[in-house]
């Protein structure tokens, strides 16, 4: 089966998957990025400041990790867009896959689906097509059954 080697021009192809993916490598990397902070905190407060203030503890770990803390939060796109294109290699599959069933559904005729080279799930495409080819034999056979029926009733 030849596949698509075409890019896609469109990032966010299933907004349901998608956003959630994205809103959960968005969360995870908060809390890690809140923890980390803490931590940092708490390093500082019981290894290297044990008699300061929370507040002067607080103001030299910012001082001290401002530019760790800044590179940190300048990633997160990076980790959104690497999630939202990796995403794009099973989103992408599943939407034509649900076009080709809506099509069905509705009685239009499907194209074998084929998938872009680099996308998950190959093998349903395989599959599909496959079905797609047992289902057309046996509607062959069944027009040939009725058919031979009709001729018999002549």
């Amino acid at each position: 089966m030849a596949s698509i080697t075409t890019k896609r021009t469109k990032n966010l192809v299933d907004a349901e998957v998608q956003g959630s993916l994205l809103r959960r490598v968005a969360l995870h990397w908060g809390v890690f990025f809140a923890c980390n902070a803490v931590a940092l905190l708490i390093w500082m407060r019981l290894f290297e400041q044990p008699d300061a203030s929370w507040g002067d503890t607080f103001g030299d770990t910012m001082r001290r990790f401002l530019p760790f803390l800044i590179i940190t939060t300048a990633l997160i796109p990076a980790f959104v867009w690497d999630t939202l294109k990796l995403s794009n290699r099973f989103a992408g599959p599943m939407l034509r896959l649900r076009a080709a069933l809506a099509d069905i559904k509705e009685g239009r005729a499907v194209k074998p689906l084929t998938f872009r080279g680099s996308d998950f799930w190959q093998e349903i495409a395989t599959n599909f097509n496959l079905a797609m080819k047992l289902d057309d034999r046996s509607g062959d056979t069944d027009a040939n059954a009725d058919q031979s029926a009709d001729e018999a009733g002549q």
